[in-house]
């Protein structure tokens, strides 16, 4: 169709010509024209008509129309009530923002070791002229911590029917269905890991630092504003970890005057004395007494060794005609420095 297209297209550019070289009459050229306009939309038509995807409903609906023209009888058999929608949909889960902000250490190594130098220099003393008895200091320490990743397993079974006769290519999702389930994983061992055997150091998980709330029960908004200024002394890239219950209750909190302004700005901006307040239902959110409810510091001081990006490896059994999709990461996670970490916990 695309020869004739152009065939026509070089006569229709060619009848001109010929008018001036008396070849054809005006008439003639018009009237051919006329024709070779009506044959080049109908083959633009057909060309576009054959270029639109087509899906088996509109197989289908194409069926039934010829069929009641020619007024015979057809069978659907079910397919013509079937739509195959072809993206997977999935369950939402959690933002996972404190994944961003933590310090990663790839590679495959069997373990990742990190110089610290804590405790730093002691304060340094003036001394006189010439003084030949300068005490060394004996406070600085230098050490490391050790980051041991493990492997971290999801096993997913598909059925046969899916791979081969199912409108979605499962195969496709895969690593975005994975990468998801072991983002959900981390985060939730980044924030509250126990540290015990295999598990992360996580940010909630025995915190150096403990700065108390001024009064039994839910903290107030006085006591998330003095933490703030606790970690604003020591660095301008603080952040608040805590749970969004937790940060319900304080905003419930009544005081009036200057606690309204820090509502203000806690609500617009999710900052307080301009340190990021991050709300994650990762977090713990109980408030009984001696309870964490929000821990800060630099989250870069927190360290997450990856060995490996996701492997994701499909396994067959004898007998079972189901695929096993197994992924493996191997990945810990601690924090550097403890002494960088602070709680906000309740009395």
């Amino acid at each position: 169709m695309n020869e004739q297209l152009l065939k026509i297209q070089v006569e229709m550019r060619g009848l001109s010509d010929k008018v001036k070289a008396g070849e054809i009459k005006a008439e003639e050229a018009t009237k051919r024209l006329d024709e070779l306009k009506t044959e080049k939309r109908e083959i633009e038509q057909k060309i576009a008509q054959a270029n639109v995807p087509t899906n088996e409903r509109s197989v289908v609906l194409a069926d039934v129309k010829q069929a009641m023209i020619e007024k015979r009888a057809i069978t659907l058999n079910g397919t013509g009530a079937i739509e195959q929608v072809r993206e997977l949909q999935k369950e939402l889960s959690r933002k996972k923002e404190v994944l961003n902000l933590v310090k990663y250490f790839y590679g495959p190594n069997a373990s990742t070791n990190i110089p610290i130098l804590s405790p730093g220099l002691a304060t340094p003393a003036s001394y006189a002229e010439g003084e030949t008895n300068v005490t060394p200091d004996n406070q600085a320490t230098l050490g490391s911590k050790s980051i041991t990743p493990y492997a971290y397993v999801s096993v997913l079974p598909v059925s046969a029917e899916t791979l081969a006769l199912g409108s979605v290519n499962f195969d496709s999702e895969l690593p975005a269905i994975f990468a998801d389930a072991f983002a959900d994983g981390f985060a939730r061992q980044v924030i509250t890991g126990n540290g015990a055997g295999m598990n992360f150091d996580g940010l909630f998980n025995n915190v150096a630092n403990p700065v108390l709330c001024g009064a039994a029960g839910a903290p107030k908004i006085e006591d998330l504003a003095n933490f703030a200024l606790n970690l604003r002394d020591f660095t301008d890239e603080a952040a608040i970890v805590m749970n969004p219950t937790i940060y319900s209750r304080i905003l419930a909190d009544t005081t009036n005057e200057v606690a309204q302004l820090y509502k203000e700005e806690l609500i617009r901006n999710k900052t307080i004395e301009g340190v990021k307040c991050i709300l994650t239902g990762y977090a713990p959110s109980s408030i009984s007494a001696g309870s964490t409810v929000a821990v800060g510091g630099r989250l870069s001081d927190y360290g997450f060794g990856l060995a490996s990006e996701i492997a994701i490896e499909p396994i067959k059994r004898v007998g079972d005609t189901n695929t096993y999709f197994q992924a493996i990461v191997f990945g810990n996670g601690r924090k550097i420095v403890d002494a960088n970490f602070y709680a906000l916990r309740t009395i």
